[in-house]
């Protein structure tokens, strides 16, 4: 564009100009620049016969020679063409001659324009030659023997500006975008007009202006400018898109067909052009352009040699990996041993895409059986994270493989996990028992330790398998790995606390196996058992810590199996901590992070913190919601499904189904017997069924499993106390009511559940009004209403049985909060004795007022309550609407 510019002026200026542009295709023809020059022009008769003839001289004596070797045109040749081209310019006075990339222009061409600009000095002539930037230019215009300065220049022609570039967008664009766009631009294009011109087309024909899009017209800008380089330019353009690593660099110059003396040349070509910025691509469609071009073959050859050559000079096995995963193919033993490297450090990373990619090719090349079974376990873990349910199709292949021997190592672990993650608990312990004598055979502790490991997590999982006689949790084995012993005991603890409840040994336990063991995928059965240890025994502070840190690692390992696993965890503790409404929200999270039938038996776990958090909130649709979602029937042989049951008995007797309830209640308590679980810290079974008899009117019933569960209950555990003495009190009469309440109260103020404190101190105030006591029981009731407001839980309505005969309640059941706020103490007081049959007159003396003073609270009595007489008082605070209404 520039020779066409400085042309056009030239000819206004009356200048005659003559032009030629040289091709890499005619570059061997000896004269094929002269050639163009004399055709440009219309010579003379005698002229153009002579130059014809000295052009088929040419071809004849040196048409097959080099263009770096001007010596194969004979002297004398060169001396006729010399004189004329000196002839040309005698007839043209002043004379303007161009050669447009003139680094592929033939030499014998060349020598003649030097020779000329040298002997016709004073001449009106100039010479114009533009060549584009590569390499082997310099040495092209050397061998021309160009006159040095002042009668030679060198003009460096630089990238377009910010504002060049912004000036070629406002034409298309506008004003407006132009400014916007200019900086971006410049930066995607390095300045190089020919791209900017095209990157400014695909973005019109995108039709949005707000932001620059880089298509097909971008593209083919690239390898326009790519095809006008030198071929040695196109080659390391093609290893620079291949390697997209501008720190690897330097490696280049030890590849074969990579000159080491021109790479640094060759860079400065691409950099100079606007492919390239500091060593990296301007903009990736422009790499992308590249690679496009070659074929799938070339490209594989590329990565495979890419990947090597990284390998051997030390690069990370990632680096190495992604050459050869995007090569599709492997021919060796180390190279399938990197991509297995490199799978694991995906894992670690949360790099599961490259894993799985790199898992793929090196299952493609195995040679044996028992590369074939890690890597198929491998790939196991790796689509687990995501998805167990997409994992599971392996798991056939996983069991064959374990029953032949084939895995080892940690990789044994893979089928257990998965047969009793599914249900499959049998299966699981005849593959559990073939590799341990596999390892056995093979002296593989390694193998041995995972197994015992798996073992234990039976137990948890499956006690029938193991603890159906009722024995207790063994103590691990000492003779595997520190770190093997220490995971199998933090699930023998789990088993204990199950069994004897919560203790302050197994808190130390789990606490240590937290510290001591990060999250891989043989350590989440761990780790999850030791946050349930923490749950159980109260240590919320501690849970709440460790759970953040696990969400956390799992986010950023991509692997959303575990991430819903701690974070039903999470739920978890939410409940306990008195919040049902995160603890609800936490639940559904985990339910949809992964498919429901990719839960199996775990489901057990968010779904019984769903249905009791909804039934707290007095969601009740919701909660019965939760009922409709499949459980695998194998989740029932688990203390998994003992939550669940015990949920869904909640669930179904907040919605009036107390039949339902009763048998849920019931088979927890036969299942956690025979298992030796029936812990009431754990699973308070007892007075679930005792809220199902107070409900049937059994008080006599409810009382004995109150009791019951009340001697089971050991020292410091707050909660189970409190729940205990406030179901057993309402079996009790009044005046043992007050005093189980009471240490129902203690025990509820210090467990750490404002939900538990908030139902104790309802009962309480409704204790209280009845004794009279209405200050104090409006108090407690204020109180609770507070508390369960903050929890978002609804006050249970008045299940209280009447009194044993012989002790008569007052008449009053006012304990709502409803009540409470519209009623004086004064005016309860005369509600209490008139409900009771007495007369104002009596009413009058009991409380030492007058009977003009009573009549007035009746008065205000009857107007609060929406009644118009006296006989209306029982049936509204006994029967009524208002009754109703404050339940």
């Amino acid at each position: 564009e520039l020779l066409d510019a400085f042309a056009a002026q030239a000819k206004r200026l009356g200048v005659v100009h003559v032009a030629a542009t040289a091709s890499r295709a005619e570059q061997p023809v000896p004269f094929g620049i002269l050639a163009q020059l004399f055709q440009a022009v219309d010579l003379p008769q005698h002229i153009s016969t002579r130059v014809s003839r000295l052009l088929d001289q040419a071809m004849g004596s040196g048409g097959s020679a080099p263009p770096h070797e001007p010596g194969a045109i004979p002297p004398q040749l060169f001396h006729q063409m010399g004189t004329v081209l000196h002839d040309l310019v005698e007839l043209s006075q002043p004379l303007l001659i161009s050669v447009d990339d003139v680094q592929y222009a033939d030499a014998p061409s060349l020598l003649c324009l030097s020779t000329l600009a040298r002997r016709r000095r004073t001449a009106p002539l100039l010479i114009v030659l533009s060549e584009h930037p590569s390499p082997q230019s310099a040495s092209v215009l050397l061998n021309a023997e160009l006159p040095p300065e002042p009668m030679s220049h060198r003009v460096l022609l630089p990238p377009l500006s910010r504002g060049g570039v912004r000036a070629l967008l406002a034409t298309r664009l506008g004003e407006s975008a132009a400014s916007r766009l200019a900086e971006d631009c410049l930066a995607v294009t390095g300045g190089n007009p020919l791209l900017v011109r095209r990157l400014i087309e695909d973005t019109a024909a995108r039709g949005e202006p707000f932001a620059l899009h880089a298509g097909p017209r971008f593209e083919r800008a690239i390898l326009d400018c790519l095809y006008r380089c030198d071929p040695y330019v196109r080659t390391v353009a093609r290893q620079m898109a291949v390697l997209d690593d501008p720190e690897y660099i330097p490696l280049l110059s030890r590849l074969p067909d990579v000159d080491p003396r021109h790479l640094s040349l060759t860079l400065g070509v691409l950099e100079e052009t606007g492919f390239l910025r500091e060593g990296a691509w301007r903009h990736p469609q422009a790499s992308a352009a590249v690679l496009h071009e070659m074929t799938a073959e070339e490209r594989a050859t590329l990565h495979t040699r890419t990947g090597t050559l990284l390998f051997k000079n030390g690069a990370p096995v990632t680096a190495v990996a992604h050459h050869l995963v995007a090569a599709s193919r492997i021919d060796n033993d180390c190279a399938a041993s990197v991509l297995l490297e490199a799978a694991e450090e995906g894992l670690a990373t949360g790099d599961t895409a490259l894993a799985s990619n790199c898992l793929s090719i090196a299952y493609q090349y195995g040679r044996s059986e028992q590369h074939r079974a890690t890597t198929t376990a491998m790939l196991f873990r790796t689509e687990w994270r995501a998805d167990p349910r997409t994992a599971a199709r392996r798991i056939p292949t996983l069991v064959e493989a374990a029953r032949e021997g084939h895995l080892s190592g940690r990789h044994v672990s893979a089928p257990v996990d998965a047969l009793l993650w599914f249900g499959r608990p049998e299966a699981a312990l005849d593959a559990l028992e073939r590799m341990e004598r596999h390892a056995w055979q093979r002296q593989d502790v390694e193998a041995s330790a995972h197994l015992q490991t798996r073992r234990a997590t039976l137990g948890v999982l499956y006690p029938a398998m193991v603890y159906g006689d009722g024995a207790s949790a063994p103590v691990p084995a000492e003779d595997g790995p520190r770190w093997a012993s220490s995971r199998s005991q933090v699930l023998s603890e789990l088993i204990r606390v199950l069994q004897v409840g919560p203790n302050a040994p197994s808190t130390l336990a789990a606490e240590q196996t937290l510290v001591s063991h990060q999250l891989t995928d043989e350590t989440v059965p761990s780790l999850a058992a030791a946050i349930d240890i923490l749950l159980i025994n109260g240590r919320h502070a501690s849970a709440e810590r460790w759970i953040d840190t696990l969400v956390s690692v799992t986010r950023k390992q991509s692997a959303s199996a575990w991430h819903a696993l701690f974070i039903s965890l999470e739920a978890r503790l939410a409940l306990q901590r008195g919040n049902p409404a995160k603890a609800a929200r936490l639940a559904e999270a985990a339910l949809a992070e992964i498919p429901t039938a990719s839960w199996g038996i775990m489901i057990g776990l968010p779904l019984s913190v769903a249905l009791e958090a909804h039934t707290l909130l007095g969601a009740y649709g919701a909660a019965l919601a939760q009922l409709q979602v499949p459980t695998p029937d194998a989740m029932f042989q688990t203390p998994l499904g003992l939550r669940y049951l015990r949920a869904r008995g909640r669930a179904l007797l907040g919605n009036g189904q107390s039949q339902a309830a009763l048998d849920d209640f019931l088979a927890v308590g036969e299942l956690a017997g025979r298992w030796r679980m029936d812990v009431p810290a754990v699973l308070p079974w007892r007075t679930d069924a005792a809220l199902v008899h107070l409900l049937r009117g059994d008080t006599t019933r409810a009382r004995e499993l109150a009791t019951e569960q009340l001697g089971l209950v050991r020292q410091g555990q707050h909660q189970v106390r409190a729940v205990t003495l406030r179901v057993l009190a309402a079996t009790a009469s009044t005046e043992e009511r007050g005093t189980l309440l009471g240490h129902a109260l203690e025990a509820a103020q210090q467990c750490g559940n404002p939900v538990v404190l908030a139902y104790t101190l309802h009962e309480m105030g409704r204790c209280d009004q009845e004794a009279g006591q209405y200050s104090k029981g409006r108090m407690a009731l204020l109180r609770a209403r507070q508390l369960a407001e903050e929890c978002g839980v609804q006050l249970p309505a008045r299940t209280l049985p009447e009194a044993p005969r012989g002790q008569q309640p007052p008449a009053v059941v006012g304990g709502s909060d409803e009540l409470v706020g519209m009623l004086s103490d004064a005016e309860m007081r005369v509600v209490a004795l008139a409900v009771r049959g007495h007369s104002n007159r009596q009413i009058a003396a009991k409380l030492f007022v007058t009977v003009s003073t009573v009549e007035q609270h009746l008065t205000r009595v009857y107007r609060k309550l929406g009644i118009k007489r006296r006989s209306d008082l029982t049936l509204a605070l006994h029967g009524g609407d208002y009754a109703r209404r404050a339940s």
